[in-house]
C-alpha cells in the first residue's frame, strides 16, 4: 500500500483517536509493510520493547526475563501509579496464556503471584522483587529451618490451588520466587490444568487442558513419573514435584541431573532415590514425608499436599523418636557388654562353621532354535554364553543380532521369542543378582548391569580386563551391591 493511501487508511481507521494512531504508525514503521502480511506474523514475533515504549497505560522500565514463551518487561501502571510485570506471550501459546489467566485469576494467595490484567498478547502480574529459588540455591546450601519454611509456604500456595481445582504441572525452583521479606510466590501457571471437583474428588476429566496420552508436558527434571511417561495427571503430579524440590533444597544437589533429556527421563522412571543424601539434621517426619511424596506409584504417594503443610509447621514431630537415654545407675555395665559380645560372637561362630543346605535339584528345559546364532564370548573362546535367573523362569544368552553384533537376549522359559537389551553390545559372561531382576555381564573393559525388562546399562567397574568364569552379587550385600569376583566355574 502507498504511504500516502496508508496515512489516510489509518487516520480513518483510528476514528481521531490521536494516541492509538501515534501506536499504529509506529508499529507500522518497526515492522515494515505489515499491511500486505497478515497480522498473525506480528503477533508471532516476540514482543521487543526498549525503556520509555508505552503499551497502553503502562510505560516500559525494562526486561526482566526471557524464555520459550515469550518476554518479560518491568513496567509502571500510569493509572495506579504502580510497578508492574508484563508478559508478553508468542502467538504459539496463546492458548497457554488464556489458561495461566484463567487459573490465577481463580486463586487469591499471598504465596500465589497475582493477575492484575489482560491485554490482547500479554499479562499484567504482580511484580515481585527478588530472587528465584533457582538463583538461591546457586548461592550454596539452604538451611534446614529455612528450606523447611520455604516448602511450607510452597505447600501452602499448591493447597490453595488444588482446593479450586488447579493443578500447576510445572512445579520447579525457577518458578519460585522469594521476596526480600522471606515470602514464597509460585510463578508461571502456563501449564496448569483445572480439574473438575465432584464431591470433593478430583476428576481426571479436565476442563482446561487434559493431557493426552503420550503428550509430556513440564520440566523433566521435575516431573512426575506419570508426567514422563505421557500418561494423564492429577493433583499428585504436583506433590511428586514438590518432593523434588524439597530433597534438592535439603541435600543442596540435583535429585535427576542426565545428561540428555532421553537420560533425565529415564532416570525420573527409574533411578533409586538416596535419602541417605539428605543432611542428618533433617526430622524424621520430613523424611517421611519426602518417602511419601517421591513414591513413583502415584497410588501409593501422599494424597494431599495439605498433609505436607502440616508436617512442615511442626517438623518435630511426627515419627520422630528420641534416643534413648543413657543409664547411670547400672552397676554392670562391663559385664553386661561382655555377654552381648560372646553371645556375638557365637552366633557369628556357628554361622560360619555350619554346613550350607543343599538346595533341590531343579531341571530346566529351553527349546532352542537350530539355527540360533549363540556366540561363546571371552578369551580364547572361554567362557558363559548364558545364564539362567535363581527361580529358572528367564533364560539370558550373548546371541548375534542380524546387524552382526553381539548383545544379551532374553526370554522367559515358556516363550520362544528372545528380546535384545539394549545397551550390551558386545557383551559376555552373562549371570544373573540373587533376586533375578539384573543381569550383569562385561563389556569393553567394564562390568555392568542392566534390568532384565531393558533400560540403561549400569557401570559397576571400569577397567575390568581378564576373562572370569563366574561373577556372582553377594548375598550378605545390599542390593545393588559390590560384586565379588569367584574362580569357580558356573555349571
Amino acid at each position: 500500500m502507498p504511504d500516502t493511501e496508508r496515512a489516510v487508511f489509518v487516520d480513518s481507521a483510528c476514528r481521531g483517536d490521536v494516541e492509538l494512531c501515534a501506536e499504529v504508525k509506529r508499529l507500522l514503521a518497526e515492522n515494515g509493510d505489515s499491511l500486505d502480511s497478515p497480522a498473525i506474523d506480528l503477533l508471532n514475533a516476540a514482543a521487543e520493547f526498549a525503556p520509555g515504549d508505552t503499551v497502553g497505560h503502562y510505560c516500559i522500565q525494562a526486561k526482566i526475563g526471557e524464555g520459550g514463551m515469550g518476554v518479560v518487561y518491568k513496567a509502571s501502571d500510569s493509572r495506579l501509579g504502580r510497578s508492574v510485570a508484563l508478559k508478553f506471550v508468542k502467538t504459539e501459546f496463546a492458548r497457554r496464556s488464556q489458561r495461566e489467566a484463567r487459573a490465577v485469576a481463580a486463586l487469591n494467595h499471598t504465596n500465589i503471584c497475582t493477575l492484575h490484567d489482560v491485554g490482547p498478547n500479554y499479562l499484567v502480574m504482580e511484580l515481585v522483587e527478588g530472587h528465584t529459588l533457582a538463583e538461591r540455591m546457586a548461592e550454596g546450601g539452604i538451611p534446614v529451618p529455612e528450606a523447611l519454611d520455604i516448602a511450607r509456604q510452597i505447600a501452602d500456595a499448591l493447597e490453595a490451588a488444588h482446593e479450586k481445582g488447579i493443578v500447576h504441572r510445572d512445579l520447579k525452583p525457577a518458578n519460585i520466587k522469594l521476596t526480600n521479606e522471606g515470602q514464597v510466590k509460585v510463578l508461571d501457571f502456563g501449564l496448569a490444568k483445572e480439574q473438575v471437583l465432584r464431591r470433593g474428588v478430583d476428576s481426571l476429566a479436565a476442563t482446561v487442558s487434559q493431557t493426552g496420552a503420550g503428550m509430556i508436558l513440564g520440566t523433566p527434571a521435575y516431573m512426575s513419573p506419570e508426567q514422563a511417561a505421557g500418561k494423564p495427571v492429577d493433583k499428585r503430579a504436583d506433590i511428586w514435584s514438590f518432593g523434588v524440590v524439597l530433597w534438592e533444597m535439603l541435600s543442596a544437589r540435583r535429585l535427576f541431573e542426565g545428561g540428555t533429556l532421553t537420560q533425565t527421563l529415564a532416570d525420573v522412571l527409574r533411578e533409586p532415590i538416596d535419602f541417605g543424601k539428605l543432611p542428618k539434621e533433617t526430622p524424621g517426619a520430613i523424611r517421611e514425608l519426602l518417602r511419601r511424596c517421591l513414591d513413583r506409584d502415584a497410588r501409593k504417594r501422599l494424597r494431599d499436599i495439605g498433609e505436607a503443610r502440616v508436617a512442615l509447621e511442626d517438623p518435630g514431630s511426627g515419627i520422630d523418636v528420641p534416643p534413648r537415654a543413657e543409664s547411670h545407675s547400672s552397676k554392670l555395665p562391663w559385664a553386661i557388654a561382655g555377654l552381648v559380645s560372646f553371645v556375638f560372637a557365637s552366633i557369628v561362630l556357628y554361622q560360619a562353621t555350619r554346613p550350607v543346605p543343599l538346595r533341590p535339584l531343579i531341571r530346566v528345559n529351553a527349546e532352542m532354535a537350530p539355527d540360533e546364532p549363540l556366540v561363546r564370548a571371552g578369551l580364547g573362546g572361554n567362557g558363559n554364553m548364558m545364564a539362567i535367573s535363581p527361580d529358572g523362569a528367564r533364560l539370558a544368552l550373548t546371541l548375534r543380532g542380524a546387524d552382526g553384533k553381539v548383545r544379551i537376549q532374553t526370554r522367559l522359559m515358556n516363550q520362544k521369542e528372545f528380546t535384545p537389551l539394549a545397551g550390551t553390545e558386545n557383551a559376555s559372561f552373562p549371570f544373573f543378582s540373587p533376586d533375578g531382576k539384573w543381569i550383569g555381564f562385561s563389556a569393553e573393559g567394564k562390568l555392568e548391569k542392566i534390568a532384565v525388562e531393558g533400560g540403561a546399562a549400569v557401570t559397576l567397574r571400569a577397567g575390568e580386563t581378564t576373562a572370569i568364569s563366574s561373577r556372582h552379587w553377594t548375598r550378605k550385600a545390599s542390593f545393588p551391591g559390590s560384586l565379588q569376583l569367584a574362580g569357580r566355574r558356573s555349571r
